[in-house]
């Protein structure tokens, strides 16, 4: 496996973003960093003539503090963006392939956005206002799923214990029914013994689940020749009081979509990213 390598990177509030990418004809961001399409305001042309011009006003100072910020980050260089700028905006705003990844905690929500633009890579994350941005070399499948595993060793969190339990599979179908109508933990315990799981260690994976403290969401897309797909499935992470749990699609060679639930170490949460990437329509991430 080649290494993935990162630059320096820049922190930006979402504003600052979002005014650069409108400068240089920005229309669409990766929805998960909740940047919004850059367009018509909503009811401007209802609006009455006092407010919208106090709107206006409001939205031209705006853009000047927004402007001068961007001025002393230097990335605009003789009215067009630098390098840099140019590759990060590409590549956000024309993504042939993402990683989305959403993680949920207590009304907190941290949004990352993994995009590839031929051979460009750009990893985008999002706390609150604040979109830490950095431009990546990721030259395999392999390095992308390090370079996704890294996201949850930023804060310590790959450190976090693996739960205490062996890996079970169960087709996908089985497992949304199942765990679907469950309404207590002991229909949860009883669903997971169904789906494969041994008695005690669907005990186990059924408290975890019940003590979950952060719940995270990852999904691959495409975005290619006019046509769109994404993953089938998602890879989630538990991070629970009983340890962390993955749970990750992959498809058979029959084309059922599986999902395997096993304890949340580093390496499998890598090994997830690179078999969710194989349930994309060409099974590919690299052009």
């Amino acid at each position: 496996m080649m290494p993935v390598t990162y630059d320096a990177g820049m922190a930006f509030d979402a504003a600052i973003l979002r005014r650069l990418g409108e400068r240089f004809g920005v229309q669409t961001w990766p929805v998960v960093l909740d940047l919004g399409d850059l367009g018509e305001v909503p009811g401007a042309d209802t609006e009455s003539g006092a407010l919208a011009e106090a709107e206006a006003e409001a939205e031209a100072d705006a853009d000047a503090d927004a402007d001068a910020t961007i001025a002393s980050l230097d990335l605009v260089e003789h009215g067009e963006p630098t390098p840099w700028a140019s590759t990060v905006l590409r590549v956000l705003a024309q993504p042939q392939r993402e990683i989305e990844i959403r993680s949920y905690s207590d009304g907190f929500v941290r949004r990352i956005c993994l995009a590839r633009n031929g051979h460009d890579h750009v990893l985008a994350a999002r706390t609150g206002s604040r979109v830490d941005v950095t431009v990546v070399d990721v030259p395999d499948v392999d390095a992308l799923a390090t370079a996704v595993r890294a996201q949850f060793a930023s804060s310590g969190s790959d450190e976090a214990s693996p739960a205490d339990f062996t890996a079970f599979s169960a087709p996908s179908a089985d497992v949304v029914d199942r765990l679907g109508r469950c309404r207590t933990g002991v229909e949860t315990t009883d669903a997971l013994h169904a789906l494969g799981a041994n008695p005690a260690d669907a005990a186990i994976v059924s408290a975890a689940f019940a003590s979950c403290r952060t719940r995270t969401e990852i999904v691959a897309s495409m975005n290619e020749d006019g046509r769109f797909a994404q993953s089938s499935g998602a890879v989630a992470i538990f991070d629970t009081e009983r340890g962390r749990i993955v749970s990750s699609p992959s498809k058979s060679p029959d084309g059922r979509v599986w999902t395997t639930f096993s304890p949340g170490t580093g390496h499998r949460i890598a090994q997830a990213i690179s078999l969710l990437i194989e349930t994309l329509p060409d099974g590919k991430w690299m052009p």
